[in-house]
């Protein structure tokens, strides 16, 4: 290293070492808060300007298949297409670690400057970056998207927020690890572990630094896939509070940042406590869903002024124990039902996948009497990114000329229990009726068709009370050995009756993952506007006019599969593609 451990500084230049590091941790706490001021400005002002500036000019030239404009287009869809594309599932899009790389560094960059060959200097400087870090980490740990700062600035809830929150974690914990291995190399050295380690200064430094290793190995996906509630959620909510009074007490020069940090999470921690409230009616039951796995359906009342009853498609809540250590158990709203301007029933599908929450779920809900489920449990949320895009979709949103509210086709493909996100919005895009000139496909697989019974009641049930005139729907039972059939359960044949299959109602028994190829490009091949729109097969039907947007949610082999299909589209024809994509679990795909 070009770095000297026996540099001596004057009193002067140690005023100035110490005025050095303080303006590297401003200027690096500062840093997030510009990144979000910028991107809050550009999509608050300049991105709808910019849209309708190219807009004109790109789609003037798309009949002209080798015009700079299409170029341009086709060149941009593609970049978009491979930025938004996860390759390690851990950190989400492209874009978040490309971002993640060069953020850290500029870290590196402030942390760096101006140290000279001090060793000290830089030594310090790493931990004091560091610190500096820690209260916008602790600003993507916040779930409640009302008070999150992240989410004002960028429209990212939680849930996308997750990925750059885990980068974001491991950036700061190779800072704060290269201060304390660079410390401890310095005792080392020079011969003062023995003596600095009785230090109490040096005795937290130690106690932090470990207690940062502790939580990046527990926060790898192979622990948090497998023991998510018992030891990656407690240890981590534990010692992210435990380390700031240690950080505190270590040296003085950092409170400033670590004050920040403690206040944030107290405030989360509040906010989510005060969020989850007592439901009337609150009542489940335990539905067969196959020969291995159950499902639990939950349903309850709130008022006509929650915000549960107002609820877009595709949010979820959290059903809370009242004990407080107990787990946070997500669920998705399969549906909404307004009983009266006063009042709304809620629905919840969940599977039991053996876990603490869902376990205990089923517990009570094997009493036919539900017994203490009303007083065990509380409802949190809604949450969920839906929320940001939905009412564009169903016509609610700002009007402003997005790919969100263009005429496109929508595409909804759902697996296994991902249904409950896809299936919600299905029936909403359909009775929304700004919606009633599109083309709006729903492809269900399923394991087993008893499986599917539900959803095959809420469709039957929405053709029956008028709320949809028509479906287009496709069911696939993936399984060779179906489940036997009970009396008053639904197969195949009786669902294929002409009447449904007239009404665009297709169950197929497949024993296999169909492949989704011709049904793919079917929806991106026809519009459906115009006769003439519905007869153009080629590959430029609708080039560039026609945005499609596509909702998956379901295993990852699944939505892999329908994403290269979608891909081919926007490689080959630039067509412009909205990708919504929900993803169960907290394992970090």
């Amino acid at each position: 290293m070009a770095y000297s451990m026996t540099v001596k500084l004057t009193p002067e230049q140690l005023d100035e070492r110490r005025r050095q590091l303080t303006r590297a941790g401003l200027h690096a706490w500062l840093s997030p808060f510009v990144i979000l001021l910028a991107t809050y400005v550009y999509r608050r002002w300049l991105s709808g300007s910019l849209s309708k500036t190219l807009s004109p000019r790109l789609s003037s030239s798309s009949s002209t298949s080798r015009s700079p404009a299409r170029g341009l287009r086709l060149s941009l869809h593609r970049v978009a297409w491979i930025l938004s594309t996860t390759y390690i599932s851990e950190y989400g899009s492209l874009y978040i670690p490309i971002l993640g790389l060069v953020y850290a560094l500029w870290l590196l960059y402030l942390t760096s400057r101006g140290t000279g060959d001090d060793y000290m200097h830089i030594t310090k400087s790493f931990g004091h970056v560091a610190a500096s870090q820690l209260p916008f980490h602790y600003l993507l740990s916040v779930k409640q998207a009302h008070y999150s700062p992240v989410t004002w600035a960028t429209g990212m809830t939680h849930e996308r927020l997750n990925a750059v929150h885990r980068l974001f974690g491991r950036i700061v914990h190779l800072l704060l690890a290269a201060h304390a291995v660079l410390y401890l190399r310095f005792f080392v050295s020079m011969g003062f572990l023995e003596k600095r380690i009785k230090d109490r200064d040096v005795r937290l430094g130690v106690l932090a630094f470990w207690s940062f290793n502790l939580l990046g190995l527990l926060s790898l996906p192979v622990v948090r896939r497998r023991v998510y509630h018992a030891v990656f959620y407690r240890s981590h909510v534990v010692l992210s509070a435990v380390v700031l009074p240690v950080l505190w007490f270590h040296v003085p020069y950092t409170r400033w940042f670590i004050g920040q940090a403690a206040a944030i999470y107290l405030l989360g921690g509040v906010s989510r406590a005060r969020g989850a409230r007592k439901v009337e009616g609150l009542r489940c039951q335990v539905m067969r869903g196959g020969t291995l796995t159950h499902l639990i359906e939950v349903k309850f009342r709130v008022e006509g002024d929650d915000r549960l009853a107002v609820a877009m498609p595709g949010q979820h809540v959290y059903l809370v124990r009242k004990d407080v250590a107990g787990p946070k158990t997500p669920a998705t709203i399969a549906n909404v039902e307004r009983k009266s301007k006063s009042n709304a029933e809620i629905t919840l599908v969940l599977r039991n996948m053996g876990g603490p929450g869902t376990s205990y779920l089923a517990a009570l809900c094997a009493d036919s009497a539900n017994k203490g489920l009303e007083e065990g449990i509380r409802i949190e949320g809604p949450y969920g990114e839906a929320s940001e895009y939905m009412p564009a979709l169903l016509g609610s949103g700002p009007k402003t000329k997005s790919k969100s509210n263009s005429n496109g086709p929508i595409l909804l493909v759902a697996g296994g229990i991902g249904v409950t996100y896809t299936l919600p919005i299905y029936l909403s895009l359909l009775a929304s009726p700004s919606n009633h000139s599109r083309r709006i496909k729903f492809i269900y697989l399923t394991k087993t068709l008893t499986e599917a019974r539900w959803v095959v009641d809420l469709l039957l049930g929405a053709l029956r009370t008028g709320s949809v005139a028509s479906l287009d729907v496709e069911i696939y039972s993936t399984r060779s050995i179906q489940d036997p059939v009970e009396k008053g359960d639904l197969d195949s044949a009786a669902l294929n009756s002409p009447s449904l299959r007239a009404k665009g109602f297709k169950v197929e028994d497949r024993g296999q993952r169909p492949d989704l190829r011709e049904t793919v490009d079917e929806v991106f091949t026809m519009s459906p506007d115009t006769p003439v729109a519905l007869d153009r097969k080629s590959t430029n039907a609708g080039d560039g006019d026609q945005a499609v947007s596509v909702f998956v949610c379901g295993p990852p082999g699944l939505s892999r599969h329908i994403r290269s299909l979608v891909g081919r589209w926007v490689w080959r024809d630039g067509r412009s593609v909205s990708w919504y994509e929900e993803v169960f679990g907290f394992g970090g795909n």
